[in-house]
């Protein structure tokens, strides 16, 4: 719902012009209170700009980043996006009424705000995300079938942590598990540490609708006849190389691997050696089920081999495609054009805008409205990941 508020005051825009004092009809989201009228309040989106600006164009371990196009720094949060609420206590309720209340909230916001960030929670702790997570409502999934590396933090609350690729690396926006037929529709994530100032480790948000309207529309179409093919490559633990599938579907017991990998609709090969392969086609769009828009879903970019290469563990090596952890193809498994692929990848950082993390921070994400990253970063920081259906 969206309210019209009449504004009296004077606004100064970047460029140094300011319009004369003058009524203004501004339509802003309209803060909702699920039922207490003092527990939200909206944090001013100065509060959520970076102080420093992380660098994309050039940036090391960046895919893409040095083929052109790429804007030259990580945007600041527009649009209320993400959306910035902080939590007033005074009534002293418990972690678990208070995120009752938070999810309530988020209910009613989704439609027109995507991405909310709670700040302000008393938490601080895994074993605080661990009481947050327990009091969602909601089918709990696991990362069963995953690509990132993680690990399970709390196996009864179901929570993880964020991935755990090397902190240098910056990881593309992307919908959480979107290769798969089961993936989630709420991502929650949960800043333990954030990286220090002028660092790094944003995590930076994606509207799916605003990367669509800008995708060249021959490119959405050629996809769109074709569909994408998923290629996943998984050897066994027992020669050290990267993600094996015992990781990826926790499991010793190859018997347990195909009927999983069929839940996430994958057909299963395994080769000579006790390696596993993963494959199977899909749309590159879903109907968003609130909304009934049309969603680009899909992780063509980071599971192409280009995705790998530029990874610090795989720089400088010749690897196959087929010997990376992914690959993708067009459906009929010609190759997706670099051109396309780098159009893609611009597109979606044009896109891409960055805020501020604080320990304690609790971030709600429509999955299938909103894509996430990761900027590289150096120094300590910890995210936690929660997932529902």
């Amino acid at each position: 719902m969206m309210t019209a508020h009449v504004l009296t005051t004077f606004w100064r825009f970047s460029s140094g012009f300011r319009t004369s004092s003058r009524k203004i009809i501004v339509h802003l989201p309209q803060i909702r209170t699920a039922g207490t009228v003092s527990i939200f309040q909206r944090i001013p989106r100065e509060e959520l700009v970076t102080k420093f600006k992380s660098r994309l164009r050039d940036r090391q371990f960046l895919p893409g980043s040095s083929g052109g196009g790429f804007p030259e720094f990580l945007a600041e949060p527009r649009d209320s996006f993400p959306l910035g609420v902080r939590v007033n206590n005074r009534n002293q309720f418990s972690l678990a009424e208070l995120t009752e209340k938070c999810m309530d909230y988020v209910e009613e916001n989704f439609p027109h705000s995507p991405a909310i960030l709670f700040r302000d929670l008393p938490a601080k702790t895994a074993e605080d995300f661990s009481i947050i997570a327990q009091a969602i409502k909601g089918k709990t999934l696991t990362y069963d079938g995953g690509t990132a590396f993680r690990t399970q933090i709390d196996k009864n609350a179901g929570t993880y942590t964020a991935s755990i690729d090397p902190p240098s690396y910056t990881i593309e926006p992307h919908n959480e598990m979107s290769f798969n037929d089961v993936f989630p529709s709420k991502v929650f994530f949960f800043c333990l540490k954030p990286a220090a100032e002028d660092c790094g480790g944003e995590t930076p948000l994606v509207k799916n609708k605003e990367l669509l309207s800008k995708l060249d529309t021959a490119v959405v179409r050629k996809f769109q006849e074709k569909k994408l093919r998923y290629v996943r490559y998984l050897p066994d633990k027992s020669r050290g190389e990267y993600m094996n599938w015992q990781h990826v579907f926790f499991t010793e017991n190859k018997e347990d691997v195909k009927p999983r990998a069929k839940e996430q609709g994958y057909s299963v090969t395994w080769d000579p050696n006790g390696d596993l392969y993963l494959w199977q086609n899909r749309d590159v769009f879903i109907r968003h089920p609130l909304t009934g828009e049309k969603i680009w879903f899909n992780q063509a970019t980071s599971h192409n081999g280009s995705y790998y290469r530029d990874m610090p563990n795989f720089h400088g090596k010749e690897i196959p495609d087929d010997k990376f952890p992914c690959h993708t193809y067009y459906g009929d498994g010609s190759e997706i054009e670099p051109e396309a692929l780098q159009h893609i990848r611009v597109t979606a950082w044009e896109c891409a805008v960055g805020f501020q993390w604080r320990s304690g921070d609790l971030l709600v994400m429509d999955n299938l409205a909103v894509q996430h990253s990761r900027i590289g970063f150096t120094g300590d920081r910890m995210m936690l990941a929660y997932l529902t259906a």
